[in-house]
């Protein structure tokens, strides 16, 4: 992860769920960042394996040609803030409002095919699914448990654990795991039961 890569997701995360930038959002975005890099489709069979960009990096690319895109065409709507996150690009330097209009026309495919970077060139469905993945992704960020995760939150999923409550638990009134929670069942048998025995 490079200080671009992360800026221009700090400024995706703020954008969509702006919740001001305290460390919590930061959390966030690395794990945004984390579950892009995860879904990249890696081919098998090179010995040794080349290397591959990592999809977190294409798409900080593939957004600043959004952001190029909406200030080319007159279409932002702030003053542009250079150094709004250190490190980023020209995505990072929109306003909140013109960063969501920059991913929307990523999103329409509004932008030269043949000009995006590997993997997204000539490939409008990767772009789309990634770009609604980043509205997906941030939101199931902040109301999993992953915010919770602590110091394991980048370990592999089977090493995380929960070290302390996240904020959604709170929200929602969640009260934790635990065993022996009463629940509603209805088995086979009960079911099955046959009617007029007594027996309700």
């Amino acid at each position: 992860m490079n200080a671009y890569t992360q800026a221009t997701f700090q400024a995706v995360v703020d954008a969509i769920f702006p919740i001001g930038r305290h460390p919590g959002q930061y959390a966030i975005e690395a794990f945004v960042r984390q579950q892009i890099d995860r879904s990249q489709f890696i081919p098998a069979g090179d010995d040794p394996p080349s290397p591959i960009e990592p999809l977190s990096f294409s798409t900080a690319k593939l957004l600043d040609i959004g952001a190029s895109a909406l200030i080319e065409r007159g279409l932002a709507t702030h003053p542009i803030q250079r150094g709004r996150y250190p490190g980023g690009g020209w995505f990072a330097s929109l306003s909140r409002i013109d960063r969501l209009r920059a991913i929307t026309i990523l999103n329409q495919v509004a932008v030269p095919m043949e000009s995006l970077p590997i993997p997204y060139r000539d490939n409008p469905g990767l772009v789309q699914t990634i770009m609604d993945s980043l509205h997906q992704l941030t939101m199931f960020g902040y109301d999993s448990e992953w915010m919770g995760c602590g110091t394991t939150r980048l370990l592999p999923p089977n090493e995380q654990r929960v070290e302390y409550v996240p904020p959604s638990w709170c929200q929602t009134g969640y009260p934790g795991p635990a065993f022996g929670y009463r629940a509603l069942r209805c088995s086979s048998t009960a079911a099955a039961w046959p009617r007029g025995n007594g027996h309700g």
